[in-house]
């Protein structure tokens, strides 16, 4: 006798419904038994094997068409994006209803880049179940991905109407409105998936990047803090958090920061930078001038590395040096002369003070 008949889901951001068959049909045969085994492999990850047995399935009966589609979903956990989407596609041409055959086409369009068919895709299951949330929040996501802010904040919203307590339809609304340029609406959405799920590690980071933005660092670290909590290999968490730190005078803590978000990242040009600037600030001029060499090794047009080695050098009474790295950053950027002359003549004042 037949096993229960299931679908097995993609995994990913989004996962798949999982419908069960009623067994009370009387699905069995060899055919039915063939896919059933299939499951069973693919739910134990052998997902070659489990596409053996989904192609037996398809081979005794061709019109079977949850064979189709769970084949589909094992070449999409495998990566093989264009056989998935050629079974899914025979999966609703058997069954022109099938909400998660779109769906889940629409979701390796989605992964291949080509949204316009993932829109088709998941506009056509929204209308054979227009209450599935799911459906909503990953066709905005497709519209945020086309730089369509504003209908991507609907499909969220009518997303949070259907289900309001899902978190990812709030963090990405969020996201949208950032684009849009309303960081107020971003951080009460922001705050709504963060009481939904405490451990949004996204929606910290994100929420952290809003409040730095809005002047307020101190927020902003408790959120960089928080996500190190649950990743704490995470250099942009650290390069943020130094940011934040740097801005409020924490120099110490701020270098400690932008010290680790390098350890993890050597070639962090930013970290590198930054940190330059912070030892600058608390006059530990080798340091910096060692930080900004390097960054100019990774990003060798990059004129404000170059101005700022030069003002170190100035204060390292390294005239010779200094000139060549300030006439080296104008030719760069000829706007940072007005930005770094002030900075150039306070130095030579401090140096006139004490010949």
């Amino acid at each position: 006798m037949a096993h229960v008949m299931g679908r097995i889901g993609q995994t990913g951001i989004f996962v798949a419904l999982l419908a069960l068959l009623n067994p009370s049909l009387g699905w069995s045969g060899p055919a039915e038994d063939a896919l059933n085994k299939g499951l069973n492999l693919h739910e134990a990850g052998n997902l070659n094997e489990a596409i053996v047995q989904y192609g037996r399935a398809i081979k005794l009966n061709r019109r079977l068409a949850e064979a189709y589609f769970n084949r589909g979903n094992a070449y999409y956990d495998l990566g093989k994006n264009a056989s998935a989407i050629k079974d899914y596609s025979e999966a609703i041409r058997l069954n022109p209803k099938d909400v998660e055959a779109y769906y889940n086409r629409g979701n390796t369009y989605r992964r291949l880049a080509q949204y316009e068919r993932a829109l088709r895709d998941y506009t056509s299951a929204i209308r054979l179940k227009s209450d599935d949330a799911r459906l909503y929040v990953n066709r905005g996501s497709v519209h945020y991905s086309m730089s369509q802010f504003r209908s991507a904040v609907g499909d969220y919203t009518e997303a949070i109407r259907i289900d309001p307590k899902e978190p990812d339809a709030y963090y990405n609304r969020a996201n949208a409105y950032i684009r849009l340029g309303n960081k107020e609406k971003a951080l009460a959405d922001y705050n709504e998936a963060l009481d939904l799920n405490r451990d949004f590690a996204e929606a910290h980071y994100n929420r952290g990047i809003a409040y730095a933005e809005l002047g307020q660092p101190e927020k902003a670290i408790e959120d960089y803090t928080a996500v190190l909590k649950s990743n704490p290999q995470s250099a942009e968490a650290y390069y943020n958090r130094g940011l934040g730190r740097f801005k409020l005078g924490e120099h110490e803590a701020a270098v400690e920061d932008f010290s680790e978000a390098i350890r993890l990242n050597p070639k962090d040009a930013e970290a590198i930078y930054n940190r330059g600037l912070v030892y600058g600030k608390i006059e530990k001029y080798e340091q910096a001038a060692r930080d900004y060499t390097e960054c100019i090794i990774l990003q060798p047009r990059n004129a404000e590395a170059y101005g700022q080695r030069g003002l170190v050098r100035l204060y390292q009474g390294k005239q010779t040096e200094a000139e060549a790295d300030l006439k080296k950053a104008y030719q760069l950027d000829g706007n940072l002369k007005k930005k770094l002359q002030p900075l150039i003549d306070k130095v030579k004042s401090r140096a006139s003070e004490n010949p």
